[in-house]
């Protein structure tokens, strides 16, 4: 005898088998892709951006959506990238290598999701003192 409720989950099962697989190959074609560049001018980008060559391949092996978060709290909190450069130059690219690095994306999603306002995020955010002093100084500035 069959279980039905086994035989519905199969799809869901093999779709998210899926999805990993080909974050997997996309991770995978980074870290390659940065691996071919020359080492000097691998050097040369992380110093760009303040970073070890460790760092840099740890962050782009992340992928390009790592700080899609960041944006999505910064719109809910009422900030743009512009308040964020006005405070302090620089701020806005410390800000995205933090949200890419972090660890508490499931959190972070699922409270912008249900409830954008809450204040639990700044326990988890690493990035919560920055942008709360963002918010603060835009206030005083408008």
């Amino acid at each position: 005898m069959s279980d039905p409720h086994h035989q519905a989950s199969k799809p869901v099962l093999t779709a998210a088998a899926h999805r990993f697989l080909a974050q997997l190959r996309e991770w995978w074609q980074r870290r390659t892709e940065l691996a071919s560049i020359d080492r000097t001018e691998l050097q040369r980008m992380a110093q760009e951006f303040g970073m070890s060559v460790r760092e840099l391949k740890e962050l782009a092996a992340r992928g390009p959506q790592a700080a899609d978060l960041l944006g999505e709290r910064m719109r809910a909190l009422g900030i743009a990238r512009a308040d964020v450069e006005d405070v302090a130059r620089g701020l806005m690219r410390d800000l995205e290598r933090t949200c890419a690095c972090c660890d508490g994306k499931d959190a972070c999603r699922h409270d912008l999701e249900q409830r954008p306002d809450d204040p639990a995020w700044r326990d988890y955010c690493p990035n919560a003192t920055s942008l709360e002093s963002v918010r603060r100084a835009k206030s005083r500035f408008a």
